[in-house]
């Protein structure tokens, strides 16, 4: 795929809003435990991305029919990375800034999640479909390189700082927002094709689900809830139940992001070949079988959380490409951002809800597990099932028709040096003590 000028900027975008991310928002947990926060306030805190969602759909699927969608990105873009400002300032200004900062946090959200339905459609008119697979899969590669290295740097500068101290996280927090405001300020500079659909909408059409997105918002509300209903306990399990450290953590973190860039160029040239639908179903089971592999890893197996972060990185970005450009193809193109807006804001009740879900089943339920292995059996159900309900969508536009079996077989002679490189990262993680 040639790029052209628009195909530049969205990459320069996502590679600086990598940096500006893993700056700020990847460190906002540590930042909050570092001012006292609670475990209830943690958890509060990773439901504000998705509580912005469900409160700004269909105001931003609105905008696009009024506002260029360049003009709404950088406009609201500039406001979100603004009000980092006010979470820098809050233990400086209140005496108890936790919730504050929530608050401020859930500004950030809203200005962000309200040009979700812009930034989606523009993607979709700025990237031609048969080249989009490969150019949202090099777009991930970049915002993965560039995630990587802005974390690393962000952990070493908070080295030099005491634990309990809002120092650090201040004045990287202010570099981060300055990173942030230039990525959207470059954003700006993309020329914008003209959009299909100024028709107004009224309220009761974003509740309208019909045809295969209906279908599609059923499949995603299954496999969201089945995401989120174990995603933010592995880290629990991982460092409690199994006794890692946290700096074998970080290197656990790193192997799966590094897979997830690595494949994701791959993946994204797969997907255009094969078609979204049976490519998506390929990683959503992926995705599946995480926490059953975490099932079986005990103390005296730690080597396979190597393996398992593997295929959780490869797994994810070819359901991440895949199921975006479906979502892309299925929206109709004259109701475009409307769609999206509708699909975004059903699934971002099941992300904010699974997780507390998730808890209270953790610490009150058994069902022959108990605990965290119960979270993980049920989403396992979820995740696996859902792959179900994408096998009944109907796809636009589909390619030649390919057996599961024929893709899982070219996907992994694709994605090359996957069995060497696992072998090679077993051996890492024995000899940095990750077997007992």
């Amino acid at each position: 795929m040639k790029l052209n000028k628009n195909h530049k900027i969205i990459l320069a975008n996502g590679a600086l809003w990598a940096l500006f991310n893993g700056l700020t928002s990847a460190y906002l947990i540590a930042y909050a435990l570092a001012l006292g926060a609670s475990n209830a306030i943690i958890g509060l805190l990773g439901a504000m991305p998705h509580i912005a969602t469900i409160l700004t759909q269909i105001t931003g699927a609105t905008l696009v029919q009024h506002f260029k969608r360049k003009h709404i990105n950088v406009v609201l873009g500039l406001a979100s990375r603004l009000w980092w400002i006010a979470i820098i300032a809050a233990p400086y200004i209140f005496t108890q800034p936790i919730i504050p900062i929530i608050i401020f946090f859930l500004l950030v959200n809203i200005g962000t999640t309200l040009t979700t339905p812009a930034w989606a459609s523009l993607i979709a008119d700025t990237v031609p479909e048969k080249h989009r697979g490969e150019f949202v899969g090099k777009r991930y590669t970049y915002i993965g390189i560039f995630g990587i290295t802005a974390t690393t740097i962000g952990g070493l500068w908070l080295q030099q700082f005491p634990k309990q101290s809002p120092t650090g996280f201040a004045i990287m927090f202010a570099f981060g927002t300055i990173i942030g405001i230039i990525s959207v300020i470059i954003l700006g500079k993309i020329k914008e094709p003209p959009y299909k659909d100024h028709e107004p909408h009224k309220l009761k059409e974003f509740f309208t689900l019909k045809g295969e997105l209906k279908k599609y918002t059923l499949f995603g509300l299954i496999f969201n809830f089945g995401y989120m209903f174990a995603s933010p306990f592995f880290a629990v399990y991982i460092l409690k139940n199994l006794g890692v450290e946290y700096e074998y953590f970080g290197i656990l973190v790193a192997i799966s992001t590094l897979a997830r860039v690595i494949s994701a160029k791959t993946a994204g040239k797969i997907i255009d070949k094969y078609g979204y639908k049976k490519t998506a179903m390929i990683g959503v089971i992926g995705t599946g079988l995480i926490p059953l592999v975490y099932l079986i890893i005990t103390q005296q197996t730690l080597w396979l959380l190597i393996p398992a972060q593997i295929i959780a990185g490869i797994s994810w970005a070819i359901t991440d490409i895949a199921v975006f450009n479906l979502l892309i193809s299925i929206a109709s193109p004259e109701k475009q951002a409307m769609q999206i807006a509708e699909y975004t804001f059903y699934t971002a009740i099941a992300l904010a809800t699974a997780p507390i879900l998730g808890g209270i089943i953790s610490d009150n339920i058994k069902i022959i597990l108990t605990g965290i292995p119960l979270v993980f059996a049920i989403s396992f159900i979820l995740r696996t099932g859902s792959a179900i309900l994408l096998s009944k969508i109907k796809e636009p536009k589909a390619k030649k028709e390919y057996t599961m079996k024929y893709i899982i077989v070219h996907t992994l002679h694709s994605i090359k040096g996957i069995e060497h490189s696992i072998q090679m990262l077993k051996k890492i993680g024995i000899g940095l003590g990750l077997k007992r």
